[in-house]
């Protein structure tokens, strides 16, 4: 269906004028420079069930969405035509915080959960990019996280249940309300992560936790990367049970981003901490401790106020900013390679003004590298290869998350999956036989 105007019409038709997105406000789905023919907002089942049934009769791909804080991740698709956005589907669905679960609908921002669940002294222990505007569904598909992955894992830890519309209109359920109830496959597991691949996400069921009582955050400077990152790795090693330990390199997050930067970025550890305040203060005697001991400068305690600002500034590290062009890659590797690798980027020739935030107790490494007009895509592209290839001799990898569809022309943004690839086209066919679904943004352009 080429006519623009009588696509709009024929959706409409499903989801009524409201449903349509008007194409002034196109501009916040827009990706790669891709701009979708039109953004559907439904709001039930029956409509996704029926946007689907249209797109496969008419041969359009649908681009599932939440509020499109994620569409930047992924290869250039083969084609854009419909935009699916979840964000109608916002309702809190059952919430019982005695059983410390709920149920949602996929288009909730977190941000409006976080609310919901705070009158009742709890909450979704995920702390991603974006965390002010993100959808649960978004959360999910991508298997979004932050630092607190470190004592709570990422989304795939935090879901109990799942009901998904699959692309020939089935609907699936998958898990339940409890932690432990499946018995035979974990469905939930195949559709996290997936990328909006195998179907759409609807409606979630999460675990959840109390607000910690008190939280508190040290700070430290360290003269060079690895002692900085020995003395986070004993932190997490420790006793003291932190909720996260992060290493910034060549970043200060104290600093607001509208600050000058400083001369000279020492490397520095932000490590936080939860929990009744006697116990938070226990955990930051012992903490400054191990700091002092291995050659810590100026140990700061961050607390009250203060602690939600930092808090923010950590978990926004990652951001796609569509004010500032930048890439931004993620290394997942041994915690032991975590220094070498990052003295390594900030070394190398081909990084300027490089930031890097290292999850010291997860592996993970995020890497935003600026670029301007003047940037050689080429060589860039060229230099990510050769990092990615030097995280895998040490059985790591490297994934780019944000980047200009210019550096996406010259390097595939997951790199190889290897002998898993079949079973991945295997079971993409089987789910979406096709193509409907995010045609060719996935790993190896499934």
């Amino acid at each position: 269906m080429e006519n623009s105007r009588a696509l709009h019409d024929e959706l409409q038709r499903i989801v009524g004028e409201s449903g349509i997105l008007p194409e002034e406000q196109i501009a916040a789905y827009t990706f790669d420079g891709y701009v979708p023919k039109v953004v559907v907002l439904p709001t039930s089942v029956q409509e996704i069930q029926e946007i689907l049934q249209f797109a496969v009769n008419q041969n359009l791909s649908i681009i599932p969405a939440g509020a499109g804080t994620k569409l930047g991740i992924g290869n250039l698709p083969q084609k854009v035509d419909i935009v699916l956005a979840t964000t109608r589907l916002n309702s809190v669905v059952e919430y019982e915080p005695a059983d410390l679960t709920v149920t949602v609908e996929s288009g909730i921002r977190l941000r409006d959960l976080q609310i919901e669940l705070a009158k009742h002294r709890q909450y979704l222990v995920l702390n991603p990019p974006s965390a002010d505007r993100c959808t649960i569904g978004g959360i999910v598909a991508t298997n979004a996280s932050g630092s607190f992955r470190l004592r709570h894992g990422t989304a795939r830890n935090q879901v109990l249940g799942l009901r998904v519309v699959q692309a020939d209109g089935t609907v699936v359920k998958s898990g339940g309300k409890v932690v432990k109830n499946v018995a035979g496959y974990d469905l939930n597991k195949l559709y996290i992560g997936a990328f909006g691949t195998l179907g759409i996400i609807t409606e979630v069921t999460l675990k959840l936790s109390p607000i910690p009582v008190q939280q508190a955050i040290l700070t430290a400077d360290f003269q060079n990367v690895q002692d900085a990152a020995n003395t986070g790795l004993a932190i997490v090693g420790s006793q003291t049970l932190p909720m996260f330990v992060n290493l910034f390199v060549n970043s200060d997050p104290t600093r607001a981003k509208t600050e000058a930067p400083a001369d000279e970025n020492k490397p520095m550890l932000v490590v936080g901490f939860g929990g009744d305040p006697e116990t938070v203060a226990w955990q930051l005697t012992q903490c400054q401790g191990i700091m002092e001991q291995n050659g810590a400068i100026g140990v700061t305690i961050v607390k009250d106020e203060s602690v939600q600002h930092l808090q923010e500034a950590v978990q926004e590290f990652s951001a796609d900013d569509k004010n500032t062009e930048s890439v931004v890659a993620k290394l997942n590797l041994k915690r032991t390679d975590l220094a070498e690798f990052a003295t390594q980027i900030v070394e190398a020739n081909w990084t300027r003004n490089v930031q890097i935030m290292a999850l010291l107790g997860s592996g993970v490494v995020s890497v935003n590298i600026p670029v301007t007009s003047d940037t050689d895509y080429q060589s860039l592209a060229e230099a990510l290869t050769q990092l990615r290839q030097t995280a895998m001799s040490k059985q790591g990898n490297l994934i780019i998350e944000i980047a200009p569809p210019e550096l996406k022309r010259h390097i595939d943004v997951w790199g190889s999956v290897e002998g898993t690839l079949s079973l991945m086209k295997q079971i993409k066919a089987k789910f979406d036989p096709t193509g409907l679904l995010n045609p060719g943004r996935f790993i190896s352009s499934i």
